[in-house]
């Protein structure tokens, strides 16, 4: 028996620094307060490989060591004030804490000093106003303090170091928050300050190094003032001509011990609109990336005819309520390019054999904060997500002819604004979901996303046939939250803008696509909207649960509360929209429904440290309380977070700020006497201490006769038990680099056996997660019997 993570779906970091692609062909990213191992070519379309788990606050710079070799070690810098180097040792990365600033780092820089890739030397910027410089002279020793150079006031936006040309002296320079870039230069082993370069009029954001063919050092900046600058270091001849050395003196002039050059403003490249955070040599071709947050990358080439620096490939966004590129860069390989933007998803172009176009390439992208709820469709054929980034997200299985199947996001079908809270999933392309105002919205696939659906997952036409579906997608007035259903293959009409009296279009672009592959960004943002239905109106206070029946006929709902009349759960029938019942039981907010399998019994746990089981009449479709807990009863003396039943109804468990897990039971002799009805606890509790459970899962079926349950806890971690009357024994666990490394918010199996995707029929068992680290991941779990 195992557990392996087979997809795991986040997005990077909002800093410009936090990803880098290495000549290992491995991006590495920050993403919330972990680094993740990214390979794009893996399988179908790309798959997160490794978690690295060390920091205490967000990461805002990695760097692959940068060597002759393929890398097998970088560097990461955080908002707690460390840098943390990671060394592949086997098939683990080991670190190693580099400690001393007294704030955020917020850029890191590296590179091997000689080819064997022993001797490095890290360079780490801070908001302490103060560059470190940290040395190693072989790879079986620690890395230590070098140097520390003070800014007074000043802060370092950019960093970048390189060998001067020919020589193992290295260079350093430093974007500044005054416009300037400072230039340090080693000598006798210390960095010794050397030059200012001036010309930017705003913060310098963007640096880096190459060598032309002509041997001269190149460097360029990009700055906050859309502009993007190239200085030549020259190299002087050891015996210059008076007239040369008369012009030497006028220049900015880099010297050492044995290296001597003139620094001379190359050119000035304008073509972007807005602020330019990056710029990237490709060393194939002499070429340089930049990206800008006007939507926009751009490669700049010299043109020998005119002696000028000319844009050559322009790629980007179009459309969607988006911010720009906050990085970019070159592919190992000189052929392919990456786009890191303001939301933290990933856009990566392909050059085709010809030359002539920039394919987008499918990538792996998730939500940019908080993941809050997620729900299986009825046939687990995919996921859906809600995230506090206000948006949902539909993951699905891709498989590329014979290669390994891939997840990938291929909808996203609510763009809010308010943050999402939850979600109830109420037939294959109906959804409902909750968010932090009073109303409940439903939501119903166009007939765009089912056959783009069929198509990218291999599903039996007759699905699609059985969706009665009459608009073709959604768009979204531009100053409404409801998405309104389009009937045209393309809006464009509404969604421009008349006259100058109305400037704002009515609504906002869509145009249906055909897809055979999971979408690019720019398609998920504003392609893939699904049409709401309904709004249903009746709670006080901010939509907090949500769940529906698996018969998909009934949905409950819950809201934020503090007195028991806005506690209660509103029974709503999907067929109609209309509100069948309130049911009054707790004191404070609900923060978990569930109904049971078979439909007939609703689940409540809250903050009042009790939970409540509603029983269903069939006939009438309202429901009776059946049993609940209070002080005399109740084994939590904490929040209950969590609620869960088992997949044949007979039990359900709930977990708590206490640590504890009670799986709970009906007993058909017990007298109703008091307020527990005929429940009680079932075997003995499962005590977990100074850890807090905050999300429970049974599985669809019993493992070797016992049931398996999924517990998440605060920590992050998942532990996976078998569970019978007779007691509990752990199955597995799932550490915070496989799983969390911040809370989890929501476990739930796949609802059939099997694994999505998969044309094999297996016993396989998969389980969704969902974290507050900005991570939803899915697990496959090999069992021998099922």
């Amino acid at each position: 028996m195992s557990v392996e993570v087979c997809y795991t779906s986040c997005s990077s970091n909002q800093t410009p620094t936090c990803v880098n692609w290495g000549k290992n062909n491995l991006i590495c990213f920050a993403s919330c307060n972990s680094i993740r191992i990214y390979d794009p070519w893996w399988g179908s379309g790309g798959k997160i490989l490794n978690t690295l788990c060390g920091h205490t606050q967000r990461v805002n710079s990695v760097k692959w060591i940068a060597g002759p070799r393929c890398e097998t070690e970088l560097v990461s810098g955080s908002s707690d004030g460390n840098a943390i180097v990671w060394s592949l040792k086997g098939d683990d990365y080991v670190s190693f804490v580099l400690r001393g600033h007294e704030s955020n780092v917020n850029i890191v820089d590296c590179l091997y000093r000689d080819s064997e890739c022993k001797a490095a030397v890290i360079a780490t910027a801070s908001l302490d106003s103060t560059v470190k410089v940290w040395t190693r002279s072989n790879v079986d020793g620690d890395f230590e303090l070098k140097q520390n150079l003070v800014f007074g006031y000043g802060i370092a936006m950019a960093m970048r170091i390189a060998f001067l040309p020919a020589t193992t002296t290295l260079v350093m320079a430093c974007g500044m928050d005054n416009s300037n870039i400072q230039l340090y230069v080693e000598d006798n082993d210390r960095f010794c300050e050397s030059e200012v370069l001036r010309g930017h009029e705003n913060w310098v954001r963007g640096l880096d190094f190459t060598v032309d063919d002509r041997g001269d050092l190149i460097l360029a900046s990009s700055s906050q003032d859309s502009l993007i600058r190239l200085w030549r270091f020259s190299h002087v001849s050891t015996k210059p001509s008076a007239d040369e050395y008369e012009l030497i003196l006028k220049k900015s002039r880099v010297k050492t011990s044995n290296y001597d050059c003139v620094i001379s403003l190359e050119s000035i490249l304008a073509g972007h609109e807005s602020w330019v955070y990056s710029v990237n040599w490709n060393m194939k071709d002499f070429t340089v990336l930049s990206a800008s947050l006007d939507k926009s990358m751009i490669i700049w080439g010299y043109d020998a005819n005119s002696g000028l620096w000319l844009e050559k490939v322009r790629v980007g966004e179009v459309g969607g309520n988006t911010l720009g590129f906050y990085g970019g860069m070159f592919g190992p390989n000189g052929d392919t390019i990456l786009a890191h933007g303001y939301h933290g998803a990933f856009h990566i172009w392909s050059c085709s054999k010809e030359g002539d176009s920039w394919d987008p390439v499918v990538t792996v992208n998730g939500h940019f904060n908080e993941v809050a709820d997620l729900g299986w469709e009825p046939q687990g054929e995919f996921l859906l997500s809600v995230s506090t980034d206000q948006t949902t997200r539909i993951h699905a299985p891709w498989t590329f002819g014979d290669k390994i199947t891939t997840w990938h996001e291929i909808s996203r079908p609510q763009v809010h604004g308010y943050d999402l809270s939850c979600i109830a999933v109420l037939s294959r392309y109906k959804f409902a979901s909750g968010a932090e105002e009073k109303i409940v919205r439903s939501f119903k696939a166009p007939k765009n996303f089912v056959q783009n659906f069929c198509r990218i997952c291999h599903i039996d036409d007759s699905y699609e046939e059985s969706a009665t579906v009459e608009p073709k997608g959604a768009a979204v007035p531009s100053l409404g939250l409801s998405n309104k259903a389009v009937y045209e293959d393309d809006n464009a009409d509404q969604a421009t803008a008349k006259t100058t009296k109305e400037p704002y279009p009515e609504e906002s672009y869509f145009k249906a696509v055909d897809l055979a592959e999971p979408p690019t960004e720019e398609t998920l943002l504003q392609n893939t909207l699904w049409p709401e239905i309904q709004k249903l109106y009746g709670h006080g206070y901010e939509i907090y649960s949500l769940a529906a029946s698996p018969d998909g006929v009934l949905l409950a709902s819950a809201c934020k509360s503090t007195t028991k009349e806005h506690a209660a759960i509103l029974i709503w029938d999907t067929s109609t929209w209309t509100q069948l019942q309130k049911l009054y039981s707790h004191t404070l907010t609900i923060v978990q429904l569930a109904f049971s399998p078979d439909s007939k019994h609703l689940l409540s746990v809250s903050r009042d440290r009790r939970w409540s089981i509603f029983t269903r009449d069939t006939d009438t479709n309202t429901f009776q309380l059946k049993g609940t807990t209070d002080k005399k009863t109740g084994i939590h003396t904490r929040i209950i977070w969590c609620c869960a039943w088992s997949h044949d109804s007979q039990y359900f468990a709930t977990g708590s700020r206490d640590g504890k897990v009670v799986i709970w039971g009906r007993n058909p002799d017990k007298p109703p006497e008091d307020v527990l009805g005929q429940y009680e606890a079932v075997g003995h509790v499962l005590e977990f201490k100074g850890e807090s459970v905050t999300a429970l899962a049974f599985a669809p079926v019993t493992v070797e006769g016992s049931y398996l349950v999924g517990v998440g806890f605060e920590s992050g971690i998942i532990k996976l038990y078998q569970w019978n009357v007779k007691g509990w024994e752990l199955f597995s666990i799932l550490d915070n680099r496989s799983a969390h490394h911040l809370t989890v918010r929501r476990l739930s199996f796949r609802p059939v056996v099997g694994e999505a995707g998969s044309k094999v029929r297996n016993n396989r068992l998969q389980l969704a997660s969902c974290g507050s680290d900005y991570t939803l991941r899915i697990y496959t779990i090999n069992v021998n019997d099922t």
